[in-house]
């Protein structure tokens, strides 16, 4: 949508020099600068010289919404294609079709269409007066003046923002090769400390290589006089042999519990050598968890103490390595007992999604925080009221760990100080094919 602001013929000379006025005052009367202006008035000078040299036409002034559109009629539109490329750079548009060319420049502002600013705008312009060709090629002269001060003035701030930009990149480039200097320094130094961690990583693994590979070594060899000692002791209170006196035996006995503590701590250390060196190879089954519990409940209720009882909740069938279970739920089992004075030991097993969820609950003296992060820590234990009491290697819990993640789960502990524990043994209900030690 648009308004015809005025019509000029295009026939001679002077009607070239009055169309240039028509376009300059009218760029300015809708707001354009000064240069804009001149901009708009040389691309209507140049075609309408161009339209003049061949048959004529018309210049026709319309109004937009936002643009100034300035369309030159004439026969020879195609032929003035040449000439419209370089004056196309002076105004925002340019189209050429159907006899027509059309100069489009935007607008600083929009204009509203309305029949009284359209009128304003037509007298505004009918009441600048025609001047000559003389007194428009002095006005050329003066806009060609003003538009090389422009230039140079141009050029001028041109030559001090690369004054400025030059220094700028010398100053960056300073700084890169300051900080790509720095960077190579830094670069040494990371290869370094990689090849120092490497270095350590490596004499880690050879010490924790030879500490398993002693720890099998002294196992095996301490385990043939333990059970000599146990044997011993065996022979000594058999009732076919010579009578003993009563502190006889009760020496005999205090022999027998040491070997047993000493073949305890033995196969403790000969288990945990064993999972570090990759040695558990889990087989899975149907593992029947109501008869397990049962078969525990034994050997658990001898470790309570006087009050405390043992709780058998619900449980289900898992797949999984029921002698590696086992050893997990008889540590966790064992661990409750020595650490509850009076209350209950619990264990119950249920689903939980895709796991099964086996829980060691006790109402004992609980773990205070500090010593919850650490409890999986080889030779760690913690202490409590009942540690003179329930002693033990501080190697339980962490092979307990390293079983359960061969079994492809893991263990999680909840405990409240002076409430109790919640030790929970998390399984996948289908068992992974071959599980690896971590």
């Amino acid at each position: 949508m648009s308004e015809t602001l005025t019509v000029l013929v295009l026939s001679g000379e002077d009607d070239v020099f009055a169309a240039r006025q028509v376009a300059r005052v009218c760029a300015e009367e809708l707001g354009l600068d000064r240069l804009d202006a001149i901009r708009v008035a040389t691309a209507v000078s140049e075609l309408g010289r161009e339209v003049v040299t061949r048959d004529g036409g018309h210049l026709t002034v319309r109004l937009g919404r936002g643009e100034l559109l300035l369309d030159l009629d004439t026969h020879s539109a195609r032929d003035l294609c040449g000439v419209a490329g370089p004056v196309g750079r002076l105004v925002d548009e340019l189209v050429t079709g159907d006899g027509r060319i059309t100069l489009l420049k935007r607008l600083p502002r929009p204009v509203p269409l309305t029949p009284s600013i359209v009128s304003s705008l037509r007298h505004r312009i009918r009441a600048h007066a025609p001047s000559t060709p003389t007194d428009e090629l002095r006005e050329q002269n003066h806009e060609l003046i003003t538009a090389l001060d422009e230039v140079r003035r141009q050029k001028a701030e041109l030559e001090v923002v690369n004054n400025e930009l030059e220094e700028t990149n010398r100053g960056v480039m300073a700084l890169y090769h300051e900080l790509s200097a720095e960077l190579d320094r830094t670069n040494q130094g990371v290869v370094a400390l990689y090849a120092e961690i490497e270095d350590k990583n490596e004499q880690l693994r050879e010490a924790s290589e030879a500490k398993s590979r002693f720890l099998r070594s002294i196992s095996h060899e301490l385990r043939t006089p333990a059970n000599s000692v146990l044997g011993l002791t065996r022979l000594l209170t058999d009732p076919s042999g010579a009578p003993l006196s009563a502190e006889q035996l009760e020496q005999i006995e205090f022999i027998r519990a040491s070997a047993s503590d000493l073949l305890r701590l033995v196969n403790e250390l000969l288990d945990l050598s064993r999972a570090e060196a990759g040695a558990l190879r889990p087989d899975p089954a149907p593992v029947d968890l109501v008869a397990l519990f049962e078969e525990l409940r034994g050997p658990t209720e001898s470790l309570l103490r006087p009050g405390v009882r043992l709780v058998i909740g619900d449980a289900l069938t898992v797949t999984t390595d029921g002698d590696m279970l086992r050893h997990v739920l008889r540590n966790l089992l064992s661990n409750a007992a020595k650490f509850t004075a009076q209350g209950t030991v619990e264990v119950a097993a249920s689903r939980q999604g895709e796991l099964v969820a086996v829980s060691v609950h006790d109402s004992g003296v609980g773990i205070e925080d500090a010593d919850l992060a650490r409890i999986f820590e080889e030779f760690y234990q913690v202490r409590t009221p009942l540690h003179t009491s329930a002693k033990g290697t501080g190697l339980g819990l962490p092979f307990a760990q390293r079983v359960a993640r061969a079994l492809g789960g893991s263990i999680e502990v909840e405990s409240t100080p002076g409430v109790g524990s919640t030790f929970t043994l998390l399984l996948p209900v289908q068992p992974p094919a071959a599980a690896a030690i971590a």
